[in-house]
């Protein structure tokens, strides 16, 4: 009497297709879980390929004043060729009279500093 009571309350060939289902769903998690955690591996790896291929930092503190250098050289040339270059126009005497540009007419002009 207890069997067949329990026979009509619970299926076993029903339980066995859904303890089948519940088996298949979990193997394809797994299979999710594992190539999720395959592509964080993956993406781990190329970060760290990636950091190992930048500068470290003695050597780009090195970079960096190697560049300030070369800039403040290149600045003080600039300055001591411009420093040059207004000097040298300065000390130039401009000819005097001026003539006119269209007309070729001698002009009268004061020349600044004589």
């Amino acid at each position: 009497a207890d069997k067949a009571a329990l026979d009509s309350k619970v299926n076993c060939s029903q339980c066995e297709e859904n303890m089948k289902e519940l088996d298949e769903r979990m193997q394809e998690l797994q299979s999710q879980i594992s190539g999720q955690e395959q592509h964080w591996n993956n993406t781990q790896q190329q970060f760290s390929d990636a950091i190992e291929d930048k500068l470290d930092h003695l050597e780009l503190k090195a970079f960096c004043k190697h560049l300030e250098d070369s800039w403040n050289r290149n600045m003080e040339e600039l300055e001591d060729r411009l420093l040059r270059e207004n000097a040298a126009g300065i000390k130039k005497q401009l000819p005097v009279p001026f003539s006119c540009l269209s007309c070729d007419r001698m002009l009268s002009v004061q020349v600044p500093g004589q």
